[in-house]
């Protein structure tokens, strides 16, 4: 596809400042963006929890497609394009379910759950059901997380790209964990104002009251967003809160460690463990745990892990439980946010509404920034504005998304 608005509006785009309002609101960059971007990228559809028994599926939605990931053995999660192979019908029409096969309601043409079509009634004799299983979309799974990349090529190598995440993963029990509780909140914004919202703390303190009473000021000035998002001279005021810390945590068997990916990066992807406030113990109203601890960890350490797999999926794990974000572009100025709270997989007595209180309220409140902010860059008025010293991991990402159009292994 042509890049051509893209990479004309990037030659005149302001270092430091935000992006003309085209990206924004142009339907044509919209497409380019999901041609070269989007598609191109290992994005989380969920958890596994989600199609524990042979036969059980969901649909993630993604730009115009519809996907379906399905669980066809023990070992074995698929995906495959919402596309019956006789006339483009869609095959499944409910979020979700568990099936034997996969039924087309139109003309009664089945699948089994490996893709292959199984029977299509009244076929001309040089039909062969072999050539017409369904597309398939590629799919890995990573401890307990299922990604899927739209790509028509070989994408980026899977465990080149996330391999050194593992260690993580698997002290946090992610494979095992179960889902407490899913929440939507569809926002009407283009998905880079979605991600710039996200990637930034400056507006934490005037914006998300329960989330900054969560965290300790200074660890939201220097590290609010990310490793790289805070002034220079507030991490450094912070470093020794944060070592100390990370020597209690490794003594408690926690994994040590830091990502940070720079804009030449194919995913942009981040690793950040810190302190939460003092005396809490977990991500919660008043400090107290939501759940039993999650994984291997021995004890609380009142610490929290922010895992960014790439601008589109997010990862938040505090002691007791994590919060998985996902982003997925849907139209120009529609993005579709779900959350998804996960828990250890033993636990039996949780508390949803505590530990819903902070993010739900949160997410809440940055649907209504992020649309207000949409709105106001379709206004003539609006021009680009200049970054603060709290939004260097915005400049980041817009350097990383503009690198995208020229890539070759993305």
């Amino acid at each position: 596809m042509d890049t051509g608005k893209t990479s004309m509006l990037a030659l005149n785009a302001r270092k430091g400042y935000s992006l003309d309002r085209n990206f924004y609101c142009d339907d044509g960059i919209f497409a380019e963006d999901m041609e070269h971007v989007v598609s191109r990228k290992w994005i989380v559809a969920g958890h596994v929890d989600r199609v524990r028994r042979k036969g059980d599926y969901f649909l993630f939605k993604i730009g115009d497609e519809s996907i379906i990931i399905v669980r066809s053995g023990e070992a074995t999660i698929n995906a495959f394009y919402n596309v019956c192979r006789h006339r483009g019908s869609l095959i499944c029409t409910q979020p979700s379910g568990r099936v034997s096969r996969l039924t087309c309601g139109y003309h009664a043409w089945s699948y089994g759950l490996d893709g292959e079509l199984l029977a299509a009634r009244l076929m001309p004799a040089d039909f062969a059901k072999k050539d017409n299983g369904l597309h398939r979309c590629h799919v890995r799974v990573l401890h307990g997380f299922i990604f899927i990349n739209l790509c028509e090529r070989d994408p980026v190598d899977f465990d080149a790209t996330f391999g050194d995440l593992e260690r993580h993963l698997d002290f946090h029990g992610f494979a095992g964990a179960k889902i407490a509780h899913t929440q939507s909140y569809p926002t009407d914004a283009n998905w880079k104002l979605v991600v710039e919202n996200f990637v930034e703390c400056y507006h934490c303190t005037p914006s998300h009251p329960e989330f900054s009473s969560m965290h300790p000021p200074e660890a939201l000035i220097a590290f609010g967003a990310g490793t790289s998002s805070g002034p220079a001279d507030a991490v450094q005021d912070y470093l020794p809160t944060l070592r100390a810390w990370e020597r209690r945590a490794a003594a408690l068997g926690r994994p040590s460690g830091t990502i940070d990916d720079g804009p030449d990066s194919s995913h942009l992807r981040l690793l950040l463990q810190r302190t939460i406030r003092e005396g809490y113990d977990s991500e919660t109203e008043d400090g107290r745990p939501a759940s039993t601890l999650m994984g291997k960890r021995r004890a609380f350490d009142q610490g929290r892990m922010y895992l960014s797999f790439s601008p589109f999926t997010h990862l938040v794990a505090t002691n007791d439980f994590a919060v998985l974000f996902q982003f997925t572009p849907r139209r120009t100025m529609r993005t579709d946010v779900d959350l998804t709270w996960l828990v250890d997989g033993a636990a039996s007595d949780y508390d949803v509404p505590r530990m819903t209180w902070g993010w739900d309220r949160t997410t809440k409140q940055d649907k209504e920034i992020t649309e207000n902010n949409q709105v106001g860059i379709l206004s003539k008025r609006y021009r680009p504005g200049r970054y603060s010293e709290h939004e260097r991991r915005v400049e980041t990402f817009q350097e990383w998304y503009f690198g995208q159009f020229g890539r070759s292994d993305s």
